[in-house]
């Protein structure tokens, strides 16, 4: 860590050439000092560094002979924001963290999602859906990265607005390249399982897995490709590729999509979707994607409770055009233009159909001044063959058929006409509802203020402490893996402070060694784990920054 700050403060000075900082601490045991106030708030019980103006316990006295209080710390923070050091400590954290507990250079299996945390404030700000509060209200949004088996690799700060599938594929290339190694897949909820994720991890050429963001599909909906196949390790359920039956889905369709269903029922339970590795198989996708549940859900929760991942730090900010309000104008001005365009057809509607009426009326005239042209002659005709006394049986069938044909005319052209009028009637009762319809929208668009400024935290001081929160959970996941007892191995944070990391004791500072006594616990139980965890640390041999030996021991009950 101090090697990683040491490094951007030494690039700061480079790039301001003759400009005398002092960012960063000098001297290592102030640096240490500082540092570990701010790993340690929630072991001392405190949120913020605030929170020292009235600490009156031991804590990291007996570590330093002091306590710093806020204004230091308070400063000491601040210029590390000024120092812009959040993203390449967390960066440098991650790589540390990587080699700790996947040594090597194997590709990994990343985990990924988001932990949003309020931010109360009356002011205008960016705002998103905050889960745990079911309401939609200013925050931050940490995206969290683990690997398998749950150990903790890194977690970044993002607008409140941040979507994972904006964000996803450039957080992989970064990773890779901090991490230097290969990831395998990238494994997270149905927040990143929408086509337009797929379609950046196929232009990247990357992999990932997650769920279709809708589960309420029917197996009507899909064509199964092969034979269903039973589950790796859960006999009870088969999977089966399959892709869309609609064609216009299928064409567009770049994710492999995997049905999971119980033995025996007929619609799928899950449908995963993503880039499939070409080692994975479909049998063992439910499996590597529930490793998410404990590997990823179960640790947010415990930085949750354990190590203040809801406290927000540093309230710095700048005015920015309300990203909300542009994203609510712009689907404002969507359905405006949906109702002109309708509003335009039933326009061209109307106007044709006036035009073929005024075509219906002429075609009418001209048909009807035809057959009455052709009786007067008939007529005519008849008269002059009844006075020359001729037969008149045709000119007689003759005026009956063009009698008969004036009535059809007359028949069919209103039958048409009110055909004509009922359909612009029609167009014309729409039009009235889309223009009612389009100056409600736009009056809806228009009371939109897209012109004022809104609040945009700086989240920097938040980076920097959502580093060493991060850091402070693996240190927890370190020791329970390394050192408790197996009967404490799987304490969370929370209780891990509650039962060892608060523990009352002593501590004694030789020359040679530094020795911890803790006070006897009240149940035995836990003085047998808490006896068999210092056999454990004691046989580590770890020694102290200055090379003392550390031994702790529990003072013996009675």
């Amino acid at each position: 860590m101090t090697t990683c700050l040491t490094e951007v403060e030494a690039q700061g000075a480079a790039d301001r050439p003759g400009v005398q900082s002092l960012l960063w601490e000098r001297e290592p045991e102030t640096r240490w000092h500082k540092l570990d106030h701010l790993l340690y708030l929630p072991v001392l019980g405190l949120t913020r560094p605030r929170d020292l103006y009235y600490y009156q316990g031991q804590g990291l006295t007996v570590l330093y002979g002091f306590t710093y209080k806020y204004l230091p710390l308070e400063h000491f923070l601040g210029r590390l924001t000024r120092l812009g050091v959040g993203q390449p400590l967390a960066m440098s954290l991650a790589a540390c963290y990587s080699q700790a507990w996947y040594p090597g250079d194997r590709p990994l299996d990343l985990f990924v999602d988001w932990h949003i945390k309020p931010h109360w404030t009356k002011q205008a700000a960016h705002s998103g859906h905050i889960t745990m509060w079911g309401r939609v209200m200013p925050g931050t949004k940490q995206l969290v990265v683990n690997g398998p088996g749950g150990h903790l690799l890194g977690g970044w700060n993002e607008a409140i607005d941040a979507h994972l599938s904006r964000v996803l594929v450039g957080l992989e290339v970064n990773l890779e390249a901090g991490l230097q190694r290969p990831i395998r897949c990238i494994i997270c909820d149905s927040e990143g399982g929408g086509l337009p994720t797929g379609q950046r991890y196929a232009e990247t050429e990357r992999y990932y897995l997650s769920l279709l963001p809708r589960q309420d599909y029917s197996l009507t909906e899909f064509v199964v490709q092969d034979a269903w196949q039973p589950v790796s390790g859960d006999p009870e359920r088969e999977v089966g590729v399959a892709h869309w039956r609609d064609p216009d889905k299928a064409a567009a369709e770049v994710r492999d999509l995997i049905l999971m269903r119980r033995s025996g029922d007929p619609e799928p339970s899950r449908i995963y979707a993503g880039r499939l590795p070409p080692a994975l198989t479909a049998p063992e996708v439910p499996g590597l994607y529930r490793q998410r549940w404990a590997g990823q859900e179960r640790v947010i929760r415990e930085l949750v409770n354990g190590a203040n991942l809801n406290a927000n730090f540093g309230y710095t900010y700048r005015e920015v055009p309300n990203r909300t309000r542009q994203r609510q104008w712009t689907a404002a001005q969507a359905k405006v233009e949906v109702s002109e365009q309708r509003l335009a057809q039933h326009e061209a509607a109307v106007a044709n159909l006036r035009q073929q009426l005024v075509k219906l009326r002429h075609s009418y005239a001209q048909a009807h001044q035809a057959v009455e042209m052709a009786l007067v002659a008939q007529q005519t005709e008849f008269l002059a063959r009844h006075q020359a006394r001729q037969p008149l049986r045709r000119c007689q069938q003759r005026l009956a058929g063009s009698y008969r044909h004036l009535d059809t005319l007359r028949v069919r052209y209103r039958r048409r006409r009110q055909r004509l009028r009922q359909q612009l009637h029609q167009h014309r009762t729409q039009q009235a509802e889309v223009k009612a319809e389009l100056v409600a929208r736009q009056t809806a668009r228009d009371e939109l203020d897209t012109t004022s400024l809104c609040r945009e935290r700086d989240l920097e001081k938040d980076q920097l402490m959502l580093n060493l929160q991060v850091l402070l959970g693996n240190l927890h996941d370190w020791i329970r893996t390394h050192y408790l007892a197996p009967g404490w191995q799987r304490l969370e944070l929370e209780r891990a402070m509650e039962l060892i990391y608060r523990k009352p004791g002593r501590v004694h500072w030789g020359e040679q060694e530094i020795k911890v006594i803790l006070e006897p616990y009240r149940y035995p139980e836990h003085q047998r784990a808490m006896e068999e965890t210092c056999r454990r640390f004691n046989a580590a041999q770890l020694r102290w920054r200055d090379g003392r030996q550390l031994r702790i021991r529990v003072a013996p009950v009675g």
